[in-house]
């Protein structure tokens, strides 16, 4: 076991079994700059994963770059603000 201070614990959002993804999740702790390649074996779902970050852009105010991997593997997102 681990205790987290403050800013450890806020930087986490857990994972639960509601609406939250272990994707989505990941995303919303992207910092400023970094970015996140999702492959096609992490992604399940019929809709792409730009769904969600559309989504969580709209909830948060966070902007983000997303697209298609140039070579098919899977989808790539960029936190830009």
């Amino acid at each position: 076991m681990r205790i987290l201070n403050k800013e450890e614990a806020d930087a986490i959002t857990p994972v639960s079994n509601g609406r939250e993804t272990l994707v989505s999740s990941t995303i919303k702790q992207l910092q400023v700059g970094q970015g996140l390649i999702i492959t096609r074996q992490d992604w399940k779902a019929k809709y792409p994963p730009t769904t969600i970050v559309n989504s969580i852009s709209k909830k948060t105010g966070r902007k983000f770059e997303k697209g298609r991997m140039p070579d098919g593997s899977g989808w790539f997102v960029k936190r830009v603000a």
